[in-house]
This record gives structure tokens, C-alpha cells and sequence, in this order.
């Protein structure tokens, strides 16, 4: 027998134990961006012991007659009984006052009951708590404030208008049940309305002269000071777009984020008279049929490996109709409620109304079979957040609800210039050229004849039996020659004579680790 100098990898077994799949120490988190209207209005705090509703009263401007005739002033005759100046008759100008009345609105919120035995059992606990705490339940806090106040912004505006001819002022009501489905009425008792184009420069050009008159804006030498209007990026970017009608009387630029309008007051650009404050995620509709929509959120819940996560939701992406707000701080004042306690003797627990999150581990309701949930361990909880707000509309006029349609960006596909290379052959081998793999064999004649011997089925590779045919050759060359001309054992690589002297042969550009052959020692007779 004769064997190859290559080591066969099946000689190298391995028996050592391995647990998978491995889990990385690292462990990531969901990542989501904030936006809204927290922190932009005005605000200061519902009292306690004062009631649910406040009523408040506002003192009205008055505007003159100014269409009242003047008279001719007459000399005077000396006879004060006919002397018309001393009794010129007298235009009246009155005042006024209007009452208005706003109430504090509730909301709680809770998670699932938590068992301290099995969190203590969890390898990851402490971190998952800690991105529960951070990433969830704070952040929601910041969402339910948030489409809360463009809710209430959209209640408590001074005028509301549909983007569609004429600009029509709506009014609106929600299904009972929750904030889902919206239907738009024209206020001039003309039925449903549509929104039927998009916010442009133009329209907000034709407010401007509104807000002025209400006094939201003042004129001074530089110009009338800044209104802010709260929209979407895709339609600030659109109201930018070149228009000749335009262009030559307002301007139109954005911030960069080293601008102290960017990162002291949230503020994106500006599109002439208005300063602009990009919304992330306004209140975004599908029509459903006319003057009927139904609200789109920017993210879905689904099934995670356990539990829920939330992912994007594309039918916020492509909603069509929106709300856009003309904003002023003090339009409205945000009056969270503060409670004070009654009495010393009275320990009643002072709660947190700004929707912040506590834990508690008492009177935790019912199971399911409605038996009242036993924590004498003190081994159960959950997390429990309120809010009691109050939302008082104090110069609602300089706030305007736009009802319009949107769109993203027109995406115009653009051919490359060149032509086609196609596709030449690519070798991206980054190792050193290697010696080709020789594997050395002694080959060994008959001791009865002086021929090489080999019986079929004597040859393997990688210990695997290759069928060869019987080769029987007086020389090395043609013992050789057989080889290459035998078919399973030609496509082993090629065969040569490695040294005639030493009796050597040679096989080159093989894929086998090893290669094992049997030359017969009884031969039979070469034929």
C-alpha cells in the first residue's frame, strides 16, 4: 500500500461540547423620535378645591362708527339757544365683555401586573426595566400630551378653514367612543367638505392681513414681526418651491441647526411673514367618504418574539389630508392640575396629574376569576400614570386650523448618462498564490513479474472508494498514462512521473486531502 504525504482532515475529530444559539452581552433597544406641542404654549395650574370648570370673562375691543357723518361747523349768532356747535349731536361707542368656561378633562393609564418571583428569575430584568421605564412609559407620556393639545388646538382655534374653494370655515365633531373617525361640516350650513389641495404660499399670504387686525402681529419699520405656522416637512419644502407670483415678495429659507431660531425655539425656516415650526407627526386622516375621515397614527403595534413592539405604519406616510395649524404661545394657556392636601390629620396621597409614572403594589383589582388579587407577599405591582389638564383658551383668535391636503415628495426617476458596462469577470482574491498540492506515491512491482499491479477498486480518496479499473503496465509511463485514461481515477488530478530512478509517480490538481493505492504483489500476466 501506498498513501499520500497530505494529512486527511478526517483525522482531526472534534468531541468538545457547544450550547447554541449564542446570545450577544449586548442588548439593543427600539429607537423613536419626539415632537409635539409640550412645552409650547403657556401654562400654569388648575387649583385644587376650585371646582371642574372655570368660567372666566374677557374684556372686548370696540370698534367706532367711523361711517357717521360729519356736519359743517356754523358761525355762531350770539344767541346761545340757536348756537348749533354748543349741541352737536353726539355718536355713542359702547363696551362689552365675553364669558367663556373651560374644564379640567381626565385620562389614566396602567400596565400589566408585574410578579417580583419571575422578574428576579429574568437575566436581563434589570436592563429591560430600566429601557421600560426610559423608552416607554415616559415617552408615552410625551405622546398622549401630545396628540391631546393638537386635538385641543384644533377644538379651541378662532377660526378654522378647508383648503378648497373659497377656504371655507368648518366645523367638526368625532364618532363617540374615542378620537378615530372626524366628520367635517361647512359652518355656513352647506353640509360635508372636502379638502381638495394643498397648503400653499399663497393662502397663508391671505391670512396675514387677519392676524394683523386681531393683533397677533404688529407692523413696524422692518415689516409686520413674525406669525408661526406648524406643519409637515413635506409641505414647507413644496411652499418653497419657485413661484414667480411669489418669489419677488416673500422669502423663503431654512435654519441650520448652529441658528439660535433652531435650537432655542424648535423653528425649521421661514416662508415670508411666517416663521415655521415642522411638525413630525400631525394629525393625519384617509378620507373615508365625504366630510367623514379617519385618523392615521404614525406607528402600529405588532407581535414581537414576546410581547408587542411598535413599527412605522406606512398608511401615516401616505395619509392625503392633514391638519396645519397658524400658532401663537398665547393662544392658549395649559393648566395642568395641582392638588394640595386637606388637612395634616388627613394623609390622603398627594398624586401626580402631569402624567407622571409610579408603581403600585395595592389594591391591584380582580383576577380572572374576579377575586380580589392577594399581595400579602408584597411581590406584585404594576405602573400607573394620571392626567387632569385643563387647556384655557386665551387668545384663540390668533389660532387658525387648516384642514388640506398632502403629499410627499414627487420622486422623478433620472437616467445615468453612460453606457452599460456589463459585466466583465471580477476577481477580488486577496491571498498569496500557493503551491499546487503533489501528492508522491512509491509505485511497487510484482515480486512474480516485473510489471505494476493494480486490482480494480484499489484506489481512495479521503478514505472514499473511487472505482477504479484493473491497471497492469510495465513501465511508469504508461503506468501513468493508464491512470489518466482510467476515468474515476483520472478525474482525481492529473498523473506524472515524479522520479524514474526511485520508482515515483505523482498526482497534481487533485481536490483530495489523501489518496490511497494498493499495488498487488501477485501479478497477473501483462497482456
Amino acid at each position: 500500500m501506498a498513501a499520500g504525504n497530505v494529512i486527511s482532515a478526517q483525522q482531526f475529530a472534534n468531541f468538545l461540547v457547544t450550547q447554541e444559539p449564542v446570545y450577544d452581552k449586548e442588548i439593543l433597544k427600539d429607537i423613536r423620535p419626539f415632537d409635539g406641542l409640550i412645552g409650547y404654549f403657556e401654562t400654569g395650574s388648575f387649583d385644587a378645591y376650585s371646582g371642574v370648570e372655570h368660567t372666566y370673562d374677557r374684556f372686548n375691543s370696540v370698534f367706532p362708527n367711523v361711517t357717521q357723518e360729519w356736519t359743517t361747523a356754523a358761525a355762531s349768532d350770539g344767541n346761545p339757544v340757536t348756537c348749533v356747535d354748543c349741541d352737536v349731536p353726539a355718536n355713542k361707542i359702547g363696551w362689552g365683555w365675553t364669558r367663556r368656561t373651560y374644564s379640567l378633562e381626565n385620562q389614566s393609564w396602567e400596565s400589566q401586573l408585574l410578579c417580583f418571583d419571575d422578574i428576579m428569575t429574568r437575566t436581563k430584568a434589570k436592563e429591560h426595566f430600566r429601557q421600560i421605564i426610559d423608552d416607554v412609559l415616559r415617552p408615552a407620556t410625551n405622546w398622549i400630551m401630545t396628540y391631546y393639545l393638537q386635538r385641543k388646538a384644533m377644538e379651541l382655534a378662532g377660526y378654522r378653514f378647508v383648503v378648497t374653494t373659497g377656504l371655507p370655515e368648518f366645523n367638526f365633531t368625532w364618532d363617540a367612543g374615542g378620537y378615530v373617525y372626524l366628520n367635517l361640516t361647512n359652518a355656513s350650513g352647506g353640509g360635508a367638505v372636502d379638502a381638495t389641495g394643498r397648503l400653499t404660499a399663497d393662502i397663508l399670504r391671505s391670512r396675514v392681513r387677519r392676524q394683523y387686525f386681531l393683533g397677533a402681529i404688529m407692523a413696524g419699520k422692518q415689516g409686520f414681526d413674525k406669525l408661526e405656522l406648524h406643519t409637515d416637512m413635506d409641505t414647507f419644502h413644496y411652499m418653497q418651491k419657485e413661484d414667480s407670483t411669489i418669489q419677488g415678495a416673500w422669502r423663503f429659507g431654512e435654519f441650520g441647526p448652529a441658528a439660535k431660531e433652531f435650537y432655542e425655539f424648535g423653528l425649521s425656516g421661514y416662508i415670508g411673514d411666517f416663521m415655521v415650526k415642522v411638525l413630525q407627526f400631525p394629525l393625519r386622516f384617509n378620507r373615508v367618504s365625504a366630510g367623514r375621515y379617519q385618523l392615521v397614527l404614525p406607528y402600529v403595534n405588532e407581535a414581537a418574539s414576546e410581547g408587542i413592539r411598535s413599527v412605522f405604519n406606512t398608511d401615516y406616510d401616505n395619509a392625503q389630508y392633514q391638519i396645519s395649524y397658524i400658532n401663537n404661545r398665547r393662544a392658549l394657556r395649559v393648566l395642568p392640575f395641582r392638588p394640595e392636601a386637606v388637612n395634616p390629620n388627613m394623609p390622603f396621597m398627594v398624586r401626580d396629574y402631569g402624567g407622571r409614572w409610579r408603581f403600585a403594589t395595592n389594591d391591584l383589582g380582580a383576577d380572572a376569576a374576579g377575586r380580589p388579587i392577594d399581595n400579602s407577599r408584597g411581590n406584585k405591582g404594576k405602573f400607573y400614570s394620571d392626567f387632569r389638564v385643563a387647556v384655557k383658551p386665551e387668545h384663540d383668535e390668533w389660532l387658525e386650523a387648516i384642514f388640506h391636503k398632502v403629499d410627499k415628495a414627487c420622486i422623478t426617476i433620472v437616467d445615468v448618462c453612460n453606457d452599460d458596462p456589463g459585466y466583465p469577470s471580477q476577481s477580488y482574491d486577496s491571498e498569496d498564490d500557493t503551491c499546487p498540492v503533489e501528492i508522491v506515491f512509491t509505485a511497487v512491482k510484482c515480486t512474480d513479474d516485473d510489471v505494476y499491479d493494480i486490482n480494480a477498486d484499489s484506489i481512495f480518496c479521503d478514505g472514499n472508494l473511487v472505482n477504479n479499473l484493473a491497471i497492469s503496465e510495465a513501465t511508469l509511463t504508461n503506468l501513468v498514462a493508464a491512470l489518466n485514461n482510467d476515468g474515476p481515477a483520472g478525474a482525481l488530478g492529473t498523473w506524472a512521473v515524479y522520479d524514474e530512478d526511485a520508482g515515483q509517480i505523482s498526482l497534481t490538481d487533485t481536490t483530495c486531502d489523501s489518496v490511497d493505492i494498493t499495488f498487488t504483489l501477485e501479478c497477473t500476466p501483462v497482456s
